[in-house]
């Protein structure tokens, strides 16, 4: 059987593994991004070939264990175990909220490492930098076909879509959106799905620059202090290492994201980059390379009502909508969550 997954983030990486576990090396995985990267909110950026050393996490930042989630704890064990997760040393970080029943972690190879992790576990068949704009039935042969603007791609018996579902119903065309518009009940439910927005810019250093000058690793800026900025971190510090080349994230507040949501990523983030030279003077300016990225779809503030991990939208071929708009929170441990009652839901109805 071949199974199709649109997304090449955490959510289908996840899937993509417990699929392969359960079924083995009969069943065929093949994932389709538009990104030339994997990660999706899970992503890593890299300076340049010059300096390949220097890279940081352009979306999430660490991976939060609840200690008393035993479901979970496996996968955590797993990653601790083959070296992809490590504790977060959480000496040197400014505002952040302590919670004993939580247990952070870094991934010192990048958080995409982890993503990473997964989808090689899963031996899937990766094809990047192709944008899924139709999902169609081919009524010829009870199969699913997944397209590009330009061109026919594959088709399978089975399509998972972890797309967040405001990009689902305004830029994929064909059968999903009939089977969506055909069911009131699915698509009300999808339009209430709402995620906040977030710019992050990331100041790449050359292995000239020894210190940024600051006396944290990671900085949480309360609202009174900055009107812009609410997370700063010195990543390769964030990530256990003090040596350069150096290099630092920020994020915006969920505020200054709404307000610029429709704007260019440049032109904010240009803006982005001055506050962070305004509010930390100290810090070198002799960049090496500046990152600008807009997470239009960041974190889900207002998930799928039911909370059900995945929809299913049509069982024979299989279509279904996955992933953390599906789960209680947008975070790792809802991914995995979700990921597995995604599995669950769809194990019987695989042919």
């Amino acid at each position: 059987m071949r199974v199709i997954l649109i997304g090449a983030g955490i959510s289908n990486a996840l899937i993509s593994s417990l699929l392969r576990r359960q079924y083995g090396a009969d069943l065929k995985l093949a994932v389709f991004d538009k990104s030339k990267n994997i990660g999706g909110r899970m992503t890593t950026s890299y300076d340049s070939d010059e300096n390949p050393h220097c890279f940081l996490d352009i979306g999430a930042q660490y991976l939060t264990l609840t200690k008393a989630n035993s479901t979970t704890t496996k996968f955590f064990q797993e990653l601790i175990d083959d070296n992809v997760i490590e504790l977060l040393d959480e000496e040197n970080i400014i505002g952040m909220r302590d919670n004993t029943n939580k247990i952070n972690y870094t991934a010192p190879r990048g958080i995409a490492s982890v993503v990473r992790y997964y989808f090689d576990q899963a031996a899937v068949e990766m094809n990047l930098s192709k944008h899924i704009t139709n999902i169609h039935l081919n009524s010829s042969n009870g199969k699913f076909s997944v397209s590009t603007s330009e061109k026919k791609l594959d088709e399978a018996e089975a399509v998972i879509v972890t797309v967040p579902p405001p990009q689902i119903l305004t830029t994929i065309k064909g059968s999903i959106a009939q089977l969506i518009d055909d069911n009131k009940e699915v698509k009300d439910k999808l339009d209430q799905v709402k995620f906040s927005s977030r710019f992050s810019v990331g100041l790449f250093y050359p292995p000239s620059i020894t210190s940024l000058n600051m006396p944290w690793r990671m900085y949480y800026v309360d609202k009174n202090e900055n009107d812009c900025l609410r997370y700063l971190a010195i990543d390769n510090a964030k990530r256990n290492k003090n040596d350069p080349p150096f290099s630092l994230i920020a994020h915006t507040s969920v505020e200054f994201g709404a307000k610029y949501a429709e704007a260019d990523k440049t032109i904010i983030g240009e803006q982005v980059k001055e506050k962070i030279f305004q509010f930390l003077p100290k810090l070198p300016r002799e960049v090496n390379n500046v990152k600008y990225h807009k997470w239009k779809y960041s974190q889900v503030i207002q998930s799928y009502p039911d909370k059900l991990g995945c929809v299913v939208l049509k069982e024979n071929p299989l279509l279904v909508l996955a992933g953390d708009s599906f789960a209680g929170e947008s975070n790792f441990e809802a991914c995995i969550e979700a990921a597995i009652e995604t599995v669950k839901t769809i194990g019987g109805l695989f042919k």
